[in-house]
This record gives structure tokens, sequence and C-alpha cells, in this order.
């Protein structure tokens, strides 16, 4: 079934409890090596009065196939805005509480690597399936030079008007990558593993055609799956 590509302004990678107008925030690489323990912190900081009063929303992953990503988890840390974000963070800077929070991380997890991102606006219409608590999500990490954005944005929206939806996607630009280089991150989710991996969801054609547009414009450096564990 054909379906619209729409510009929305919100970041689809989170469950229920992420609004749909939230587009900014961080995104961290862990390797975590007691779970339990890791998510017992996590538990006990988002439910304290400081944890709850923040305007950001979390959404906790484990990685299934890592792909170049060598981390067993992944943290997203989702804002409405950059105005948003910069407040909660300047508070957390002078913060004991959040001090302690960071500490007892510490001791059962390492962050490996993280970036900020914002939503481009870019997505498939089914935002329902962005707000699924059980999901399963595609992370494809790449570089697109500057001056080649606008024509891989326009293969892209093509590639998705052929599109069903049982799979969301959404274009996201990535900020203080390293040495990865990734400019960019289209995200798929789905309700399954099958939806999300069984290659229907869009046009074998447009697919095709849509490798062939972006093949000298586009470099994948990445690519890994994960599956959302809990959100707070």
């Amino acid at each position: 079934m054909l379906k619209r590509v729409i510009l929305t302004i919100f970041f689809a990678l989170t469950c229920q409890a992420t609004t749909l107008n939230a587009q900014v925030g961080f995104n961290y690489d862990v390797n975590v090596s007691d779970a339990p323990a890791f998510l017992f912190a996590m538990n006990s900081y988002m439910n304290s009065s400081e944890g709850s009063s923040g305007s950001a929303s979390v959404a906790l992953r484990q990685n299934l196939a890592n792909g170049l990503t060598k981390t067993t988890h992944n943290i997203a840390v989702i804002w409405p805005d950059f105005e948003s974000m910069q407040r909660d963070t300047a508070r957390n800077a002078t913060s004991a509480q959040w001090a302690a929070f960071q500490a007892s991380l510490a001791k059962v997890a390492t962050i490996e690597s993280n970036v900020i991102f914002s939503a481009t606006g870019l997505s498939t219409s089914n935002s329902s399936m962005a707000s699924n608590p059980n999901q399963f999500k595609r992370f494809i990490n790449f570089r697109v030079e500057p001056q080649n954005v606008a024509s891989y944005t326009e293969a892209l929206t093509e590639l998705w008007e052929g599109c069903d939806d049982s799979v969301h996607h959404a274009l996201f630009s990535l900020f203080g990558s390293g040495e990865t280089g990734f400019t960019h991150a289209v995200v798929q989710t789905a309700a399954s593993a099958e939806d999300l991996l069984d290659g229907t969801a869009c046009s074998t054609d447009a697919t095709v055609e849509f490798f062939s547009e972006v093949s000298e414009i586009r470099e994948v450096m990445n690519d890994f799956i994960a599956v959302q564990m809990a959100t707070w």
C-alpha cells in the first residue's frame, strides 16, 4: 500500500512515554556488565523527584545484532527542543543526586560513544508505530556531504512513497560523531523482528532505484539492530 511521506517534527526512537513532538537529544552506546543493577539504578533515579522533574524521556534498548557497535545496550535521552535539553543539562551539572546516579551507573556500565541527534522532520506517516511499546529498531548510520543532502533526501522521499505501514522510517541529523564521521541516521521501527527485516516494507523496484541513486553520495558506516527494553 502506498503511503504518503509527511514532514513531522518528532523523534521516532522511543515508545509511548515519549511525546510525538520530541525531536532532539543524546544517544549513547553502552557496555553493561550487570544488567539488573543497571536497570535498578535507572529506575531509582528516573522515579525520584529530581529524575521525574525534567522534560526528557529515556529509552533503553538491548543490542541484538551490533554491526560495528561493540556494545550491549543503547540509550536515547530525548527532549522536545534544544532549550529543554540545555535547561536540564545545566541543572544536572550542579546536582549532587545526578552525580551519585552517574557514579552508580559507572560501577556497572561504560559509555563507549555518544552523539547528539535532531529530527530532520522527514518520516513516514505511520506515527503509531513509533509509539508502540514493543519495538524492534534498526539504526543505519551514514555520511552524506552537505552539498548532497538535498539530493539524498529527495531520493529517500521517493523511496518511502512506496513503503507500507509495517515499518516506520525517520531521518535524523547527527552531531559530534567524532572519528566515526556519521552525519545522519535512518531509524526503522517495527512491532516484530519479522516486519523489520523481511524486506517487504518498501517496494523492491523503489529500493533498487534508491540504492542506485544514492550509491555515489551516501556512505553507510554502521548498521545495527536492537529491541526496546524500558522507557521512562
